[in-house]
């Protein structure tokens, strides 16, 4: 699939407009702006050099004689962008009536999309009203008439009917509709979906206007999006407004400046810079002089991955038991789903290394603690190496450490040391989509939460399985520390502890590999004369004691029982209805208690738990982390990857490699994000040595299942909107190089069907950071809604103000040594263990305005599903014991 936007049939004569871009805070503007960028572009350093062209800011990042009196001498056309809200109220819409007269006095063509086309509109004296049937996240038929002067049709070449995706609860209103000044250009035609009264979703016709210009100046409105990924021709129509606006600087006398692009001081007040960084965190910061890296490597011959059609891989559980079984702080990043194209690789590593370290910060006293575990010395009594005042983000300082921790070696996919840890949802307050909201210091139910707001482990030495290869293979692997050259990199006094990290020679290293290599070679040839048919009975066993586990009940105490959260939902659907928001991810959290013979005091014990949950759930991106000191950890099953960053492998991709920074001898990379939105239960699949008849019974209403998950419309809009938001989030770090491979596929687990889809996006090597592109992207957008900003202020006020998330929907993973590598999986499908005697369980859903209540709760009940029977059987097995 192309790039979106790319477009052959965009016009390339004359010279480049300048454009300003305001932003309404929405979560789709830099879409837009991915097709700005892409006009008059037929090569990526083309892209490149046009960047400069664009200047965006927020409509209240200025005030209006700045951007009067500084911006606009240099603008030669305005683009307003969607956002939450109306355009009557100026917290909303800031300067953009001011733009729109402007526009309006000086003739420079200016076009506004869905609230900037509302805001057209009703400068000009039209009425704004809230639509009989909002419609938000579906496709719908607009027919136009292509009347206009030459040169000035917004919809040349654009048949007279098209599909296009629509984001709206308000509409203009044809009651007193301006047609002396606007002239209706296109109408919304067939149907959309509404909830009916009886809770079922009916169609229901729509003839909304979506699209106005001016009579005799260049003003032009869009209700609907074109920049959607869903939406057709939108490429044609930003290349029709550039064609307009150039026409319009044919009429005027041209100046020396506007050939020359827009001012650099100009150019640097906009919030997308020319190099495509995020302020801060982008990869310049001095690393001295990187690790080396030990590495050996162990065919797995002969040893099965499971039992016959077993969904579990045994490999990585043997192996982790084998090896870190008992070790005190274990990590555990477990490709458990076999045979998933997802389940490519496996980290078996321990914390409690003396050349390692654990970062852990606060938001409450913005202090980094640096801890050193060791497992021959009291793990649960760490030292305390070092502590940091953060003055601007952690986000930040997390950049600055990975990019002083990299090993010399070429790009390779996946882990080869370096940091693995989770940043929990609460971030969100230091990242971009945080939106100036304050970090509240609220323990959950009265109670603070063992678990800080961010915490990684420099895992130093480990274990790597990789699945995808055929036999699979170990991969051992052991930095050097800086020291042993006697040349310490960090500047900084109090930053020395990096250079402490890894082994403190090369002799050590060595050492290490050769004796895990060793270990793996002893347990490859037991494994491997182990009998199949003791496992295959082992696996049959392990279903029989979790369906006797599923008859007990475990006490759930829900942080919004059914009552609340079902009224929560109505408030979210009236913000919807009202234009605040267009899709809410509303979330609950569940509290286990714990019986004193299942109180989690140990690694082991949260082993037992995790290895309970990957047999119930098993997915590709399992975790188990597990931190002595706090008696706290994470249990993870999550199907979804939230950011993955690897090398590209295109064979052009060298050209692109630029110089400097810990990234710029490696190749460009692709960044990858696999949004999970839509849900349906499978059906109870029988039990071993079922008849053929109940297993094709199973089959069929199983294909059903996902069948009716597939064709969902409400399903579908939920995708769609969270994917605009992914693109959205990716463009501001990459100018445009953003595309959808796979929309809305159908991926099976074993309790449930799941909707995904792939976005990929290029960064090139002088590009934003590791943590900077994960920065910008998060919270995950799967996990708040859209637009991000106003819905996670939504959510902090209103809708979940009575406990904070939590560890739960953030993020956990990994940044590679290697530099340029990273994997992060959304948490969910998860017990959060903060304290021994209980733990938690987050589920939810995102709501739309096509939600219903019971069914909402029904997939909250789903969910829990995934990770109640293992925390059923975790109890039941304790209690045995």
């Amino acid at each position: 699939m192309p790039f979106v936007g790319d477009s052959s049939n965009s016009s390339s004569n004359g010279v480049q407009p300048r454009t300003l871009v305001v932003d309404n805070y929405d979560s789709y503007t830099f879409n837009l702006l991915q097709l700005l960028l892409q006009q008059n572009q037929q090569q990526q350093q083309q892209q490149r050099a046009e960047a400069s062209n664009v200047v965006t800011i927020r409509n209240d990042q200025y005030p209006w004689p700045t951007v009067r009196d500084e911006i606009l001498p240099h603008i030669d056309n305005i683009v307003i962008s969607p956002g939450p809200g109306t355009p009557g109220r100026a917290g909303d819409f800031g300067i953009c009536a001011d733009l729109i007269r402007h526009a309006a006095e000086s003739g420079v063509p200016l076009l506004g999309v869905c609230l900037g086309h509302q805001g057209i509109a009703r400068v000009y004296g039209a009425r704004i009203e809230q639509c009989a049937v909002p419609v938000h996240g579906q496709t719908t038929q607009v027919e136009h008439s292509s009347s206009g002067e030459e040169g000035w049709c917004i919809f040349a070449g654009v048949p007279s009917a098209f599909t296009a995706v629509r984001y709206h609860s308000l509409a203009v209103s044809d009651v007193g509709f301006p047609h002396t000044q606007l002239q209706v250009l296109a109408r919304a035609t067939g149907t959309v979906a509404t909830m009916g009264s009886g809770g079922r979703i009916e169609q229901t016709g729509t003839s909304e206007i979506m699209a106005v210009r001016h009579r005799r100046l260049p003003i032009f409105g869009v209700q609907f999006h074109p920049e959607s990924i869903a939406s057709d021709h939108g490429a044609r129509i930003l290349a029709n407004f550039t064609a307009i606006t150039q026409v319009a600087m044919a009429k005027r006398p041209l100046s020396a400046a506007a050939t020359r692009g827009i001012p650099r001081s100009v150019a640097e007040m906009s919030i997308i810079s020319g190099t495509h960084s995020t302020d801060g965190c982008a990869n310049d910061s001095n690393t001295g002089r990187p690790y080396s890296l030990v590495t050996a490597a162990v065919e797995l011959h002969g040893v099965a991955a499971a039992g016959d059609g077993g969904e579990v891989d045994e490999i990585g559980r043997q192996l982790q038991q084998h090896l870190y079984g008992d070790d005190p702080m274990p990590i555990w990043l477990d490709s458990a789903k076999r045979g998933d194209a997802h389940s490519c690789q496996s980290v078996l590593a321990s914390a409690a290394s003396a050349r390692g370290a654990t970062v852990r910060y606060s938001l409450q006293t913005k202090q980094v603690t640096v801890l050193r575990f060791v497992a021959e010395q009291a793990p649960g009594h760490p030292e305390v190496v070092a502590t940091h005042a953060v003055d601007t983000t952690f986000w930040e300082w997390m950049q600055q450490t990975v990019d002083s921790t990299r090993v010399a070696e070429p790009p390779v996919p996946g882990f080869r040391c370096g940091w693995i840890g989770y940043f929990a949802y609460e971030m969100k307050t230091e990242s971009p989509a945080g939106g100036g909201l304050a970090h509240r210091d609220r323990g959950r139910a009265g109670r603070r939460m063992a678990l800080p707001d961010a915490q990684l482990s420099f895992v130093d030495r480990c274990v790597v399985v990789d699945h995808a290869h055929s036999p699979p293979r170990a991969h051992v692997f052991a930095v050097v520390s800086k020291e042993e050259a006697g040349q310490p990199s960090a500047s900084n006094k109090d930053s020395r502890w990096i250079d402490t990290l890894g082994c403190a020679s090369k002799e050590e290293a060595d050492k290490w590999v050769a004796a895990t290599v060793e270990r793996i070679e002893q347990w490859r040839e037991m494994a491997a004369t182990s009998n199949r048919n003791h496992r295959q009975a082992e696996e049959t066993d392990t279903e029989t004691r979790m369906a006797a586990a599923n008859a007990l009940t475990v006490p759930l105490q829900p942080a919004l029982p059914r009552k609340e959260y079902v009224a929560a939902i109505g408030r979210a659907k009236e913000y919807i209805a009202q234009g605040e928001t267009y899709e809410v991810c509303l979330t609950n959290q569940f509290r286990i208690a714990l019986p004193s013979r299942a109180h989690i005091r140990s690694a082991r014990d949260a082993l037992r738990l995790y290895t309970a949950m990957r047999t119930a759930n098993p997915a590709p991106y399992g975790a188990l982390l597990w931190y002595p000191d706090i008696c706290a950890g994470v249990a993870s099953c999550s199907p979804e990857r939230f950011l993955r960053i690897a090398a590209e492998a295109d064979a052009d991709a060298d050209a692109e490699a630029d110089a400097g920074g810990p990234y710029g001898n490696s190749r460009r990379r692709v960044v990858e994000m696999k949004p999970i939105k839509g849900t349906a239960r499978r059906p109870a699949r029988p039990l071993p040595g079922s008849s053929s008849g109940n297993m094709e019974e199973w089959r069929a209403l199983d294909a059903q299942s996902a069948r009716t998950l597939r064709e969902s419309i409400k399903e579908r809009a939920e995708n769609l909107m969270i994917v605009d938001l992914i693109r959205h989030d990716l463009n501001a770090i990459t100018g445009g190089r953003v595309r959808v491979p796979r929309l809305m596929e159908i991926e099976s687990y074993k309790q449930v069907h799941q909707m995904v889809t792939t976005v990929e996006a290029r960064l090139s090597g002088g590009g934003a950071g590791d943590v900077a592109a994960l920065a910008q992207c998060f919270p995950p957008g799967s996990m708040t809604g859209a637009p991000k900003i106003r819905t996670v202020r939504l959510l902090e006020d209103d809708l979940e103000n009575s406990a904070p998330r939590g560890v739960y929907s953030g993020c956990l993973g990994y940044f590679s040594a290697n530099a340029g590598h990273a994997d992060w999986s959304v948490v969910i499908r998860t017990a959060v263990v903060d304290s021994p005697d209980e733990l938690s369980v987050g589920a939810g859903g995102a709501l739309t305005i096509l939600s219903n209540p019971d069914d909402e709760w029904a997939e909250v009940e789903t969910k829990l599903c995934s990770v109640l029977p293992a925390v059923q059987q975790y109890v039941h097995s304790s209690r045995r014991e």
